[in-house]
């Protein structure tokens, strides 16, 4: 089984959704298992997080209303960043410390040292090892948790069952 599928065999999977959001599998028979969402902010519009393209995710985010701007919480992340936030007219949010992900996106980057723009998701930065960043986003006005890898529970992140 390949980690993770780079090709035009895309399919875009829906993997859960609420009122507020949805998360998407783009490659979902891919041993690494790659999940975006999109979030509702506090004031409106639609935060993509760690998004990869499909066909059919524009169809799946209009349905959420307007992209107001994209997010990447982990440095491994850079995905398909650059490519929504120049669909969308929007930058992408990366926290000030964030490495290797500016130089992989063709768009406007805007950093930020505490909350994702007017989303309302607070982040803290998560360091577990070496090399590897990540923004764990919290709002506590709806308890909604984003963790990009750090909790992964794909089998590559799991021992046994």
């Amino acid at each position: 089984m390949t980690m993770y599928v780079r090709d035009e065999t895309a399919e875009c999977r829906t993997v859960d959704g609420w009122d507020d959001g949805v998360g998407w599998m783009v490659h979902p028979d891919e041993e690494g298992k790659r999940t975006s969402h999109a979030i509702r902010g506090e004031n409106g519009g639609i935060w993509l997080v760690d998004p990869l393209n499909a066909p059919g995710v524009d169809d799946l985010l209009a349905e959420l209303g307007e992209v107001v701007g994209v997010a990447v919480l982990s440095n491994w992340h850079a995905r398909d960043a650059g490519a929504f936030a120049r669909r969308h007219g929007v930058a992408v949010h990366l926290p000030e410390w964030m490495t290797r992900i500016e130089e992989r996106v063709d768009a406007t980057v805007e950093r930020y040292s505490a909350e994702i723009g007017d989303s309302g998701l607070r982040v803290r930065r998560c360091h577990p090892l070496p090399g590897w960043h990540e923004a764990i986003a919290y709002r506590e006005s709806d308890g909604t948790l984003y963790v990009p890898d750090v909790l992964g529970t794909a089998p590559l992140f799991t021992v046994g069952d």
